[in-house]
């Protein structure tokens, strides 16, 4: 008798999941997705979004025909609740029946954290929705549009998303240059990190000397082990009394996992995030895996202010592939793939020039780091924006030359 396999999410780990799952399995076997969203959109691009050199419609993709076509069945809906005794979750429009899930819902944002942080109450900006990000363009060009300011990027405490408040404050820093009015604008960026470019991960070699030079010939201030107080019309405050004053903020919050696993023991942290050994399957519900940033991954590194460990698209996307494999081979029979052995590439846009970054593994020490500074980095970025969006559009092999 045929399995029924429940994929939550539609992004890097859902929809890679879900395609590879269809390949993997024969068509007895029933693979669904179920996502509030039925667009993918390419969130490493939406720092251009802010500063509009992207539109939205060049990052998106619709996912429910192309999931369909493949024989998956899609319903967008919002997962609430998860009754893992019950091989179930309840969404607002029904409940969804499985013999195998896999969280890949993304994160939920935890604006609520910081007084006045969130977008819609209260007084700063983010980056993770094309909706965040075309609030925090107009925002911006607001302030720009005064003449004259201070523009103020940062990391909340507990943040794991760190790099792209690194690209949206050299980016905006090229944008005013460029424009000849960068003489009167102050920048800075303050991050919950012990020290710039350590992304949760106690950094990634001579990346911080790169990263400090940088800013200094930018003239971009930073603070470090910066803790929130809240976000005011007219400035960040930090712990410890400092203001910095702001015409325009942008910040990445702490994440939760999702609401819909909290409660439920054995199944997630306190956060929210799924539990899972090293194969991506819950050691308590062997039915269930995940992926991407539902997975918990415990801060390897103690650290004055918390700061979480990054998940990249292509660690999602590396996961997803291995939890549909695991998953396979729970049906058919044959060995499982280990899926926390994570290796990274990752490139960061500034504008002008980029910054290339691989590491093996992802934690120091490694066997092997390379990071570039230059051109080339940036060059690189754009066309690997544009092939992978032309391979969920056209079928395209994979390729990670560019995350």
């Amino acid at each position: 008798m045929g399995k029924k396999i429940l994929v939550l999410g539609s992004s890097f780990g859902g929809y890679h999941c879900a395609v590879t799952l269809r390949k993997l399995l024969r068509k007895e076997h029933a693979v669904r997705v179920v996502s509030s969203d039925d667009v993918f959109t390419f969130i490493p691009s939406l720092p251009w979004v802010i500063m509009g050199w992207r539109e939205p419609a060049a990052i998106q993709f619709p996912v429910a025909d192309s999931l369909r076509r493949k024989g998956i069945d899609f319903v967008q809906d919002t997962i609430v609740k998860a009754d893992p005794d019950g091989n179930r979750v309840t969404g607002r429009k029904g409940d969804y029946e499985y013999d195998y899930l896999v969280a890949a819902t993304g994160s939920e944002l935890d604006f609520e954290a910081i007084p006045g942080l969130d977008p819609e109450r209260g007084h700063g900006h983010s980056v993770f929705t094309v909706e965040q990000a075309l609030q925090a363009r107009e925002a911006l060009q607001r302030a720009i549009g005064k003449g004259s300011g201070s523009l103020v990027f940062g990391n909340a405490q507990g943040a794991s998303c760190l790099g792209p408040v690194y690209e949206a404050a050299m980016m905006t820093e090229t944008y005013l240059r460029r424009k000849k009015i960068r003489h009167k604008f102050r920048i800075t960026l303050f991050t919950n990190e012990p020290w710039l470019g350590h992304f949760g991960v106690a950094g990634f070699g001579k990346m911080t000397r790169m990263l400090e030079d940088e800013f200094a010939e930018r003239h971009i201030e930073w603070r470090i082990d910066s803790k929130m107080a809240g976000v005011t019309p007219d400035a960040v405050e930090l712990e410890g009394g400092e203001k910095l004053e702001s015409d325009f903020s942008l910040i990445v919050p702490a994440f939760y996992g999702s609401h819909a696993y909290m409660g439920i023991e054995g199944l997630s942290n306190p956060r929210g995030f799924v539990i899972a050994d090293d194969y991506l399957c819950n050691p308590k519900y062997q039915n269930i895996y995940a992926a991407g940033v539902a997975l918990a991954i415990a801060p390897p590194f103690k650290t004055a202010v918390p700061v979480g460990v990054p998940k990249t698209g292509q660690m999602t996307e590396e996961m997803a592939g291995v939890a549909a494999h695991n998953i396979a081979a729970d049906i058919k029979g044959g060995s499982k793939k280990r899926g926390k052995d994570f290796d990274v590439v990752c490139i960061a846009d500034a504008g002008d020039t980029g910054f290339y970054l691989s590491a093996s593994p992802l934690l120091p020490p490694r066997n092997k780091l390379v990071h570039k500074e230059g051109k080339a980095a940036h060059f690189m970025k754009i066309a690997f924006e544009k092939y992978y969006m032309a391979s969920l559009r056209y079928g395209l092999p994979k390729t990670h030359f560019g995350w």
